[in-house]
């Protein structure tokens, strides 16, 4: 039986229905596949754009430290490199922005000179994990991730610890490039860092403390013959007139006595570092860098990480 025209006239109407659907489903896919890409770019475009903020952001940083370095010998916390700068506005975006004194803190790496432990140091470690309530046995751990015998110290640990972890590994046996490496060492969990992360740091050489800018803990470890309050009340007196050398903090002793070990401290500030947000339109970024500031020198950017 022949179909009547009027049935392929319906037949022919479906599949033309049916080829302009799936052409427009084609068409949308390829257009919403196009503008998934477009955004890509644009993301990728603000992104970029966000970045050079923030590398300005750590030139003006740089800049400033190198005129404080020149106008002024020993540093503080209320000069101007101190002033955070608040989220303000730049062309389709903002930046955001702060300077903190790392010879604040405490050098990790202060803990081994020419390989081996110095005890001072150690000592000085132990009494800042005391002040902040932790064991002052990781301070012999650390002694033996960094040093570069295999000998361990009592409370401390050596390769034979380490290998014996899953998986295994080895100490050190050099500088930390970086605070989170302690999470590496016998004793120091992700609690133990954090607790530790505003009073240490890591720096390529040995550094010495400003006393202007340092916390109570780094003070009361690196001064034992003060007392907490002794210490605070030295805070107190810094931060109305800051201490132009470490000369000035004999008024602050016992019997204005010289502290004993001087050459861990300072007045002066080697390394800051940097920490900068920007945003760009849709796109925001968080830069972090290292400074090592230098005389008669542009401060020179040890690292920079993206986050």
């Amino acid at each position: 039986m022949r179909e009547s025209p009027s049935c392929q006239r319906g037949a022919a109407l479906i599949m033309a229905l049916l080829v302009v659907a799936f052409a427009t489903t084609v068409a949308a896919a390829m257009m919403w596949r196009h503008d998934v890409w477009l955004r890509q770019v644009e993301g990728q475009r603000d992104l970029g754009q966000a970045r050079w903020i923030t590398t300005a952001a750590v030139d003006w940083a740089r800049a400033v430290l190198a005129y404080d370095a020149r106008t002024s010998s020993f540093d503080y916390a209320t000069e101007p490199w101190g002033t955070k700068v608040p989220p303000t506005k730049v062309e389709e975006g903002e930046v955001a922005g702060a300077i903190t004194d790392e010879s604040s803190k405490w050098n990790l790496n202060n803990m081994v000179r020419s390989g081996q432990v110095s005890v001072s140091d150690m000592e000085v470690f132990a009494r800042l994990l005391s002040a902040l309530q932790l064991s002052p046995t990781l301070a012999a751990a650390l002694g033996d991730w960094l040093d570069a015998d295999s000998e361990a110290a009592p409370g401390g640990a050596e390769d034979e610890y380490y290998l014996r972890l899953s998986p295994p590994y080895r100490t050190a046996g050099q500088p930390l490039s970086d605070v989170d490496d302690l999470l590496r060492v016998r004793g120091f969990d992700a609690a133990v860092v954090e607790r530790l992360r505003p009073y240490v740091t890591a720096l390529p050489r040995y550094n010495a403390v400003n006393i202007n800018t340092a916390s109570a803990p780094v003070l009361a470890a690196l001064l034992p013959q003060l007392s907490l309050t002794q210490v605070r009340q030295l805070m107190e007196q810094r931060d109305r007139v800051p201490l132009r050398n470490v000369g000035d903090l004999s008024m602050y002793l016992p019997g204005g006595a010289a502290p004993a070990n001087a050459t861990a401290l300072d007045t002066r500030s080697s390394y800051f570092s940097v920490r900068v947000h920007a945003r760009y339109k849709r796109a925001g970024t968080v830069t972090e860098a290292l400074l090592e500031r230098q005389p008669n020198d542009w401060p020179r950017i040890l690292w920079q990480k993206y986050e």
